[in-house]
């Protein structure tokens, strides 16, 4: 800005002030302003400020607002670069600072995020988002994991766990329900094993009692179930078998609920 250029722009705030003015005064803001140009923002910026009070306004002021001004339109336009092929960093530079130019000064219009990016509208996105998950093609899916890897895992795995055959009923101690696993007091899963009452009520079930003779889904005679109905109900458990692993290795893990922990001090129960 020259000094004639910071004599105009300070009678355009006498406008609103009423300040007298000299030589001195726009040698001064010339200085201070040099770097900014006496354009339509920089009379914004005192319009802008005089329409909020009564203040003379300062040279700080009037940087503050004019880049208010200019940054409001590149948010609205959101300038978006994606590069071109073969160009430098320096071209990119030079090209990103003239975008974001051109939008600072109202030469690109306003437009959202999605248009920015060149996206499709909502509903299409809709549209896409439910196919999220299908197979493609009618092709099936590819396995969670590859065939090597799934060789290599069977191989390490314990020919010896046995199923807990005791998820098909609901569990009356923890009230876990059924193809679930079992929870301590403290809230863990057991995974290696269930509860004594969970046993009992597959035996139940299940299994005739040898020594009363009560027939499955039918109590003994006795208030728990006799030791013999609980063995003869497990004696037969299956185990994993080839099927049955591969199904579990090409099924992707479920994510597991957060449980909210207390914090505010007391017991934990």
């Amino acid at each position: 800005m020259t000094p004639a250029e910071a004599a105009e722009l300070l009678a355009h705030c006498a406008a609103f002030d009423r300040r007298t003015i000299g030589e001195a005064d726009a040698r001064a803001w010339s200085r201070a302003l040099h770097d900014v140009p006496l354009d339509d923002d920089t009379r914004g910026a005192v319009a802008e400020h005089y329409a909020h009070t009564d203040q003379w306004i300062t040279v700080a002021q009037i940087r503050h607002l004019r880049a208010r001004i200019r940054t409001g339109r590149i948010d609205a336009a959101h300038p978006v670069y994606d590069g071109q092929p073969g160009e430098t960093g320096e071209q990119f530079i030079a090209r990103r600072r003239a975008q974001i130019t051109a939008a600072a000064e109202g030469a690109l219009p306003e437009r959202t995020i999605t248009q920015a990016i060149g996206a499709g509208s909502e509903a299409k996105l809709l549209a896409l988002a439910g196919a999220v998950g299908r197979s493609v093609d009618g092709e099936e899916p590819a396995p969670y994991v590859d065939e090597k890897t799934r060789t290599a895992m069977r191989s390490h795995l314990p020919g010896n766990r046995a199923a807990l055959v005791e998820l098909d009923v609901d569990c009356p101690n923890c009230r876990a329900a059924q193809r679930r696993l079992c929870r301590s007091s403290r809230g863990r899963e057991l995974r290696g094993t269930v509860h004594g009452q969970r046993r009992d009520a597959y035996a139940v079930r299940h299994a005739q009692c040898p020594e009363c003779g009560a027939p499955p889904s039918h109590a003994c005679t006795t208030p728990e179930p006799h030791p013999a109905r609980v063995r003869a109900a497990t004696a037969d458990r299956p185990m994993p078998n080839r099927r049955q692993l591969d199904r579990l290795m090409r099924t992707p893990p479920t994510p597991r609920e957060n449980r909210a922990r207390h914090t505010t001090g007391g017991q934990h129960r």
